[in-house]
């Protein structure tokens, strides 16, 4: 129970809860405990790693009623998701940064990686967490140890892995909406000879429940599955000991989901309304469409990690591949008209990666190193076709139009890198400082082939184009840092580093090829757990400078990529936990951002007529002084629990809080793609009995029933009558339920 709720809301202090197996040595009842993490790529103190980072354990996120990873952003400063507003893609922010080109051709700027593999496409990310070690959530360039595409940071999720006793798992959810999940992992010691061991361990989930959104049309084609869910994972794992020093983790997973996003188009937000009068309905999660919406997207992984240790230095070597593929198809004007329909989006992707890295282990001298390389392969295709009939357009010949586009990406991507850090408190000069020097060198090369047709039925008329490209960029990264450790429960830091963000390509958009995005960052620290570890409290301060952002731009008329010039971050990050009596535990944490293009011109042909700033002949707009997209000013979340022990078993009770800002989906600001500053209250009771076998939780989730607004895009010129109508997508409305577990 101590472990399950350390930290609920940690803000950057590395800070986490793990299962036993990662747990530093026991410490006294309802005291805070001081965790193993791997951020830096070797097994660290929590606390000791000068770098802003969240971590919670599988035990934690359950919890905290953290589902998948949209609910992570309720937990970890300074980190939005967002549900694409066409389909199965995801959009993540971390800390002002982040991107919704989820073409084959773009890289997204927050890294995921699943058991040390990095994984480039977000359609990869889990929606249904289960049987996890830890998340870790660093936060700022991660220029030098992970580098590929992790200027805004990297979330690493770390599964379970076999252990040699045998151990089981299996619960079972109902809720509202028809839920039902159940799970089950059972871990199994195969055999033992001698020094080698081999342990196995399988972990399974089926997750179901009806629709968040209803169709009031019962018409040919209406679709009745808008935000349902219908997933299923099996993941298995086998650990090789061969000998104390020598392991090799095998893992294999595959997963589906064939339950697409539910949008809305916001009729009533278009100052030129449908000439038949199309009703609207206020309901967010209300609609009336008559074209069909579905999902078909699988995903299949293997890695392999084989670790020896040589005495002075571990060596390490984790190999990935990953193979995706989605279907998907959507009513993008979410009527009961076929004003325009998207029949097909496709994307294939398969990637091979490499990562060698050799790091020192000698904890008692002076000067700690780690030196790798990194080597990845992907190949992605893409097909996607958009059609307007022209019944909401009053533009003679041009209002019926047929839009294809696709084509093939193949990205090669390699970096050495390496770090040292010199302690100078094991020197003669015995001062407890400790610097950190960091560099990688990246090379990334993206060439391949797309296609665009543009079709005008009524004329006729065929526009076909298309391109081959070969672009490479390169670019040093590092980071340079220091660390102080007044005494043993204070350490005070204080970093500057450099991250880059490939260049890339939308795919079937002339010109499609844009520039990398690089981010200088500058941050300060402390961490610190007082009063015989019953209270911590950790905060950061930062500056980011960030040139030729990568801007996806949804426009009217179309979509692209801008390099805007300049624009900046500033923030602040401060979590506490507190253990003030036995049995009670709270948290809370509070960030504070300002987050703004410093220059940003750009042509916005939804606003070139009325918006300040914009010129109405050019089309431009000058989006200086805007906010980033994504990114509250400030969030502030807080958690309370209290374990009574009974002599029928433990009862603990729990709330959650978290509270945000408003904030802005597209760059130009405009009241239409806001969210205003919201409040989501999340509770649970948990009972289990003296044995701790059986488990019995009722939670309720977003108690209030509010609807946020997850994601917003824009639909095309001729549906808003030459205004463009915003699409939405929501987050999750009031869920509740009960589930039931035993362990074997």
């Amino acid at each position: 129970m101590t472990r399950a709720a350390v930290l609920s809301a940690s803000a950057l202090t590395g800070f986490t809860v793990a299962n036993a197996a990662t747990a530093a040595p026991a410490t006294p009842p309802n005291t805070i405990e001081e965790l193993i993490v791997t951020a830096q790529k070797r097994e660290e103190s929590a606390q000791t790693v000068p770098i802003a980072l969240t971590a919670l354990s599988g035990e934690s996120l359950e919890r905290q009623g953290v589902v998948g990873f949209q609910d992570l952003g309720t937990q970890v400063p300074s980190l939005r998701f967002g549900s694409g507003v066409t389909g199965g893609e995801n959009v993540i922010t971390l800390r002002g940064i982040g991107s919704q080109n989820t073409t084959s051709g773009g890289d997204s700027p927050v890294a995921y990686n699943l058991d040390g593999v990095y994984l480039a496409r977000t359609t990869s990310v889990d929606p249904e967490f289960f049987d996890i070690d830890r998340i870790e959530v660093l936060r700022g360039p991660q220029g030098t140890l992970y580098g590929r595409n992790s200027v805004g940071g990297s979330v690493n999720v770390i599964t379970r892995h076999p252990t040699p006793e045998f151990a089981a798992h299996a619960d079972a959810m109902i809720g509202n909406y028809d839920a039902r999940i159940f799970r089950g992992w059972v871990n199994v010691p195969i055999t033992t000879q001698g020094d080698f061991q081999m342990s196995g361990r399988l972990a399974a989930v089926s997750a179901e429940h009806d629709p968040y959104q209803k169709n009031l049309f019962d018409g040919p084609g209406a679709p009745h599955n808008g935000d349902a869910q219908d997933f299923w994972m099996v993941r298995g794992e086998l650990l090789f000991k061969f000998s104390p020093r020598a392991d090799f983790l095998l893992i294999a997973s595959t997963s589906w989901n064939g339950a697409p996003a539910a949008t809305k188009t916001r009729w009533e937000l278009a100052p030129g309304r449908y000439v038949g009068a199309l009703p609207y309905l206020t309901d967010p999660r209300q609609v009336r469409k008559n074209s069909p919406e579905d999902l078909d997207q699988r995903n299949h992984y293997v890695s392999g990690t084989f670790t020896y240790d040589f005495g002075p230095a571990t060596f390490t070597s984790v190999t990935g591949y990953a193979y995706g593929s989605w279907r998907q198809s959507n009513d993008p004007d979410a009527s009961e008209l076929t004003l325009a329909n998207n029949p097909y989006w496709t994307l294939r992707q398969f990637q091979w990666s490499e990562e060698v890295r050799l790091a020192s282990n000698t904890p008692d001298r002076p000067l700690k190193w780690i030196v790798g390389a990194f080597y990845f392969k992907e190949k992605a295709s893409q097909t996607f076709q958009f059609f307007d009939t022209g019944l909401n357009s009053t533009t003679p010949f041009t209002d019926n139009f047929i839009f294809t586009n696709g084509g093939d990406f193949k990205t090669t991507s390699w970096a050495p890198f390496g770090q040292i850090d010199y302690d100078l408190a094991k020197t003669s000069v015995g001062i407890p400082l400790t610097v950190t020097l960091g560099l990688r060198y990246t090379k990334d090369t993206k060439k391949g082939f797309d296609f665009l047709n543009f079709e005008l039925p009524r004329v006729p008329f065929v526009l076909p184009a298309s391109k081959s490209f070969d672009r490479s960029w390169n670019q040093t990264t590092g980071k340079f840092g220091l660390s102080y450790q007044a005494n043993p429960q204070l350490l005070i830091y204080a970093n500057a580093s450099k991250g880059y963000l490939s260049g890339g390509g939308l795919v079937g958009n002339f010109p499609g090829i844009y520039q990398p995005e690089k981010v200088k960052a500058y941050e300060a620290g402390f961490k610190s757990t007082v009063l015989d570890r019953r209270l911590l409290i950790n905060g950061a301060i930062y500056r980011q400078e960030i040139t030729d952002m990568q801007v996806f731009v949804q426009d009217i008329t179309g979509s692209r990529i801008d390099n805007a010039g300049r624009a900046h971050v500033n923030g602040l990050e401060l979590e506490a936990i507190a253990t003030p009596a036995d049995g009670l535990r709270l948290n809370a944490s509070l960030t504070y951002t300002e987050a703004k293009y410093d220059s940003y011109v750009t042509i916005d042909n939804r606003f070139a007529t009325a918006a300040p700033g914009c010129d109405p002949v050019t089309r431009l707009c000058d989006f200086a002084g805007h906010r980033l997209v994504q990114t509250p000013k400030y969030t502030f979340d807080v958690g309370a629990q209290y374990t009574f022990n009974t002599s029928f078993g433990q009862i603990t009770p729990r709330v959650d809080v978290f509270a945000s800002g408003d904030l802005f989906f597209l760059s130009a600001n405009s009241p239409f793609d806001r969210q205003g500053a919201y409040t989501l209250t999340n509770a649970n009771v948990t009972w289990r009995d003296p044995t701790g076998r059986y488990s019995v939780e009722a939670f309720v989730r977003n108690a209030f029933d509010k609807d946020v607004i997850s994601n917003d895009g824009l639909q095309s010129n001729t549906l808003g009558g030459g205004f463009g109508l915003d699409n939405y997508t929501y987050y999750p409305p009031r869920t509740f339920g009960v589930r039931v577990g035993v362990d074997f």
